[in-house]
């Protein structure tokens, strides 16, 4: 891993600094899976101290992007299909049970902020579709896009946060088997060439929200479980 891989660090909090540039690292592969790493090699390539290296190693290991392997020896995860298959149903199925928790639970105002967050990606998405249909592949819509990415996210953790349940959210949380940031950088990647899966994949949140809004447990368990499988599934790349 090279330094210029690591990039120069000149905004935010050196912890998020070291954060941002160790995830590029290991999307680019200049961190590679399996890879043995330590706080102080890597402190020494970012050009800081040991202290925000550990601080990013932390959220890095919670988000199962990096392991521990011992007391002090850590390395870049290396899942392999079936593990990554095995945390896509635990999420999946977290999700889900989120999701009929919520019609059950979700205040009116709660439902109503919901409706709000899918009314402004639409916005953005008409956008978008009016860019495309104008420019074609000229079009550049890589902000626009990921902008829809980070309300789609903030609506499904609005969903998780109406059921009220701590514990619940934070099993949800390991459980997961990307991170957003992975998510957007996916979502950006593939959505070119998966344009009408993708545009599916959005129409499903307006149903998932009809059916919290009807109170409707069953059928919202059932939305949330085949969006999230596919959603998953998709990034997955398979």
């Amino acid at each position: 891993m090279s330094n210029d891989a690591l990039g120069p660090m000149e905004t935010m909090s050196l912890a998020d600094q070291a954060y941002q540039r160790l995830r590029a690292a290991v999307r680019e592969g200049s961190l590679r899976p399996g890879e043995k790493i330590t706080e102080r090699d890597l402190a020494a390539r970012l050009g800081v101290s040991p202290t925000p290296v550990r601080e990013a190693l932390r959220q890095l290991v919670h988000e199962k992007v990096v392991e521990r392997v011992g007391t002090r020896a850590l390395r870049i995860a290396d899942h392999s299909a079936a593990a990554r298959s095995e945390i896509v149903e635990a999420e999946v199925r977290l999700s889900a049970l989120m999701a009929r928790l919520a019609a059950r639970h979700a205040t009116d105002a709660q439902l109503g902020e919901l409706a709000e967050v899918l009314e402004r990606a639409d916005v953005l998405v008409s956008q978008i579709e009016r860019e495309l249909a104008e420019q074609g592949t000229q079009a550049d819509v890589t902000g626009r896009l990921a902008a829809v990415h980070r309300l789609l996210r903030h609506f499904h953790h609005q969903v998780e946060a109406s059921v009220g349940n701590p514990v619940l959210e934070g099993l949800l949380e390991q459980a997961r088997a990307f991170s957003d940031e992975e998510r957007l950088d996916l979502t950006v990647k593939l959505a070119p060439e998966r344009a009408e899966a993708f545009r599916r994949r959005y129409r499903e949140h307006r149903g998932l929200l009809d059916a919290l809004l009807d109170r409707d447990e069953d059928r919202a368990e059932q939305l949330a479980a085949h969006h999230h499988r596919e959603a998953l599934v998709q990034l997955s790349g398979s």
